[in-house]
C-alpha cells in the first residue's frame, strides 16, 4: 500500500503483528518445535531415529513412494492444465466464465467430497467401469482404487488448480503481437509453441508446480482412502506410528523430514518467484491479450479444445454425480438411481450423530471465522506499515501454516494439548483451525490494503480524525470485501478440515467431516453421499454470498 510517510500514525506496527505472532508462536512454532525434539532425543542428542529411515527398507520405501507420487501427480496436473489454460485465455468472456467455475467450484469444494465421489465413480461397480464394460472396451470391471491410478486420479483432482490459475495467468500476459510477428516469419503452430509460447509460459508453470510438489508430499487424505499399502506415504506413515505403534520419537523424526523438504521448497520458490508468482503469472507485459491470430485454430488448437473438454469433464464429474446418488432410494450406491427418494436426507437429519457433527462444525467454523478476521486483519495491518526490508520475510512467516503439511501442525497440537485437556473439546480444534485459516484472512486482507489509496487516510488524519475514525469511516469500506473474502475462505477451511479433526476430536466431539472420514475408511454409507452434498451446498451458499456482498460494496 502506498501511503505518505506520516500516514498510519496512530497504529503501532507491533499491534497488528503481536496477535497473530503470539498464536503462531504458541501454537505452530511451540508444537513443531517439540517434534523437532523428540526427533533428536529427549535426553541427549542422537540421530538413531534418522538411521532408522536409512536402514530399514520400508520407510526408504515410503520415502520413495511419496516423492515418487509427488512427482507424477505434478506431470499429470501440468499436462493436464496446459489445454485447459490455452483455451481459457482464447476463448470469449462466457465460455471463459464457465471454464472457470470448472476449476473454482472443484477447488474450494472439500477434498474429502471430492476423494469420497471418486471412490463411488472408480470402484468395480461404479460408473466407470460401467461404461467401459457397456461400451465394450473391457469385460471385467478394472481396478481403479486401492492402488497407484486411484492415488494419481484423487491428488491430481485435488492439486489441478494450483497449476491451472497461473498457467491461466502466464497466458493472459502473452501478447498477440509476438505470435503474430512469429507466424509472419514462417513459423508454425508447432513452432510457435515450442519457440515461444512454451518459454513464455514455464514460470508459471514452474511455479504452480513447486506449490503442487509441496502440497503432495504431505498428501494424507487421499492416500490414505484411495490407495493400497504401496502407495503409503510418509503422512500415513507418522499417523501410523503415532496411533498404532505409539512411536512418537520415530513419528517426529518422520514429520522432521517431510518439514525440512516442505520448508526447503518453499525457501526455493519464494527465491526464484516470490509469493505473487501465483497469482501475476509468469508472461511478459500485456499488449494486446493473447487470443487465436487470423490464421484461425490449427489442428492442435482444436485438439486442445477437445483435451480442454475432457479435462473439464474431469474436474467437474465427481461433484456433479453425488447428487443424483445422494437421492437414490436403494441402501447400494448406483448410478443412475433405481428410483428416487429423500431417505438419506431424512436419515442425515434424523439421526443424532450426523445432526450433532453438522451443529458442531458450524459451531467451530463460526468461531473460527470471529477469531482469524481479527487476528488476519490486525496482521495486515502491521505488515502495511512494516519497512520494506522486513516486509517480506513476516510475510513468508505468517504464511507457512498454508505451506507446512497439516499432518505435522496436527501431530504438533495432539502432543501440545493432551495434557491440557483441550483434546476432544471444541476448543482444541478450534485454535487448530485458526492456526490453519488466518494465513488466508492475512492474504485477502494484505492484498486490498495494496489497492487502498493511502492519500485518504493521510488526508483523513490531516483533518483531525482519530485513526480509530479514519479506519471505521475511510479503511475499513474499503478493504471490506477483502475482509469478507478471508472470512469465507476461514469458514470453508475449518468447516472442512479432516485432519486437525482426527486427532483433536474424538467420539463425543467429531465434526463432520471426520465422521464422513470413518465412514468412508470402512464402508459407504449413502448417508455420507448426502453429507457430501449437504457441504457442497454450504459452500456455495458461503461463496455466493460472498459474491453477492461484494457485488453490492462495489456498485
Amino acid at each position: 500500500m502506498a501511503r505518505p510517510a506520516k500516514a498510519g500514525r496512530g497504529f503501532p506496527v507491533w499491534l497488528g503483528l503481536a496477535p497473530f505472532g503470539l498464536v503462531l508462536v504458541v501454537l505452530f512454532a511451540v508444537p513443531v518445535l517439540s517434534l523437532l525434539k523428540l526427533a533428536f532425543g529427549e535426553g541427549g542428542f542422537t540421530l538413531v531415529h534418522f538411521h532408522r529411515m536409512i536402514d530399514v527398507p520400508v520407510y526408504r520405501s515410503v520415502l520413495g513412494t511419496t516423492l515418487g507420487i509427488a512427482g507424477l501427480v505434478t506431470v499429470l496436473a501440468v499436462l493436464a492444465s496446459y489445454p485447459l489454460a490455452y483455451v481459457m485465455a482464447t476463448v470469449g468472456p462466457r465460455a471463459r466464465s464457465l471454464l472457470m467455475l470448472l476449476v473454482l467450484l472443484p477447488f474450494w469444494t472439500s477434498a474429502l467430497v471430492r476423494t469420497t465421489a471418486w471412490i463411488i465413480l472408480l470402484q468395480s461397480n461404479g460408473v466407470v467401469n460401467a461404461l467401459l464394460m457397456g461400451s465394450g472396451l473391457t469385460t471385467t470391471p478394472t481396478a481403479f482404487i486401492y492402488n497407484l491410478s486411484g492415488v494419481l486420479i484423487g491428488m491430481t483432482h485435488v492439486l489441478m488448480p494450483f497449476i491451472v490459475l497461473p498457467l491461466y495467468a502466464a497466458f493472459s500476459n502473452l501478447e498477440l503481437s509476438t505470435v503474430q510477428a512469429a507466424e509472419s516469419l514462417g513459423a508454425g503452430p508447432i513452432t510457435v509453441f515450442r519457440r515461444i509460447i512454451l518459454p513464455l509460459t514455464a514460470p508459471g508453470v514452474v511455479a504452480g508446480g513447486m506449490i503442487v510438489f509441496m502440497n503432495a508430499i504431505g498428501f494424507y487424505l487421499t492416500p490414505a482412502l484411495m490407495g493400497g499399502p504401496g502407495q503409503t506415504m510418509i503422512a500415513q506413515m507418522i499417523a501410523s506410528n503415532i496411533n498404532t505403534e505409539l512411536n512418537w520419537p520415530f513419528a517426529a523424526a518422520l514429520a522432521t523430514v517431510l518439514l525440512v523438504a516442505t520448508v526447503t521448497m518453499l525457501a526455493l520458490f519464494q527465491r526464484f518467484f516470490g509469493l505473487e508468482r501465483l497469482i501475476e503469472g509468469g508472461g511478459g507485459k500485456a499488449g494486446e491479450p493473447f487470443t487465436v491470430t487470423s490464421r484461425g485454430r490449427s489442428p492442435g488448437g482444436w485438439a486442445a479444445i477437445v483435451a480442454a473438454c475432457l479435462v473439464g469433464a474431469f474436474l467437474i464429474a465427481p461433484i456433479i454425480i453425488v447428487f443424483p446418488m445422494s437421492l437414490g432410494s436403494s441402501p447400494f450406491l448406483a448410478f443412475p438411481p433405481d428410483s428416487y427418494s429423500l431417505t438419506w436426507y431424512e436419515n442425515f437429519f434424523g439421526t443424532t450423530k450426523w445432526v450433532a457433527a453438522l451443529t458442531r462444525s458450524l459451531q467451530i467454523a463460526g468461531l473460527v471465522v470471529a477469531i482469524s478476521v481479527v487476528l488476519g486483519t490486525l496482521a495486515a495491518l502491521g505488515v502495511a506499515r512494516m519497512r520494506p526490508r522486513w516486509r517480506s520475510t513476516v510475510e513468508t512467516i505468517f504464511i507457512l501454516p498454508m505451506i507446512v503439511p497439516v499432518i505435522i501442525l496436527a501431530v504438533g497440537l495432539y502432543y501440545l494439548l493432551a495434557p491440557t485437556g483441550l483434546v476432544g473439546s471444541i476448543w482444541g480444534v478450534t485454535l487448530g483451525h485458526v492456526v490453519l485459516a488466518t494465513p488466508y484472512v492475512f492474504i485477502t486482507v494484505r492484498a486490498a490494503l495494496k489497492s487502498f489509496d493511502g492519500n485518504l487516510e493521510f488526508a483523513a488524519l490531516g483533518l483531525g480524525a482519530s485513526w480509530a475514525t479514519m479506519f471505521r469511516r475511510v479503511m475499513l469500506p474499503s478493504i471490506a470485501p477483502g475482509i469478507a473474502a478471508g472470512a469465507v475462505f476461514a469458514f470453508i477451511t475449518s468447516f472442512d478440515d479432516v485432519i486437525i479433526a482426527l486427532f483433536l476430536t474424538n467420539i463425543r466431539s467429531r465434526t463432520l467431516p471426520k465422521l464422513m472420514y470413518e465412514g468412508v475408511a470402512h464402508e459407504i454409507d449413502p448417508t455420507i453421499i448426502a453429507a457430501s452434498c449437504l457441504i457442497i451446498l454450504v459452500t456455495v451458499l458461503v461463496l455466493g454470498g460472498n459474491l453477492l456482498l461484494t457485488k453490492r460494496k462495489t456498485t
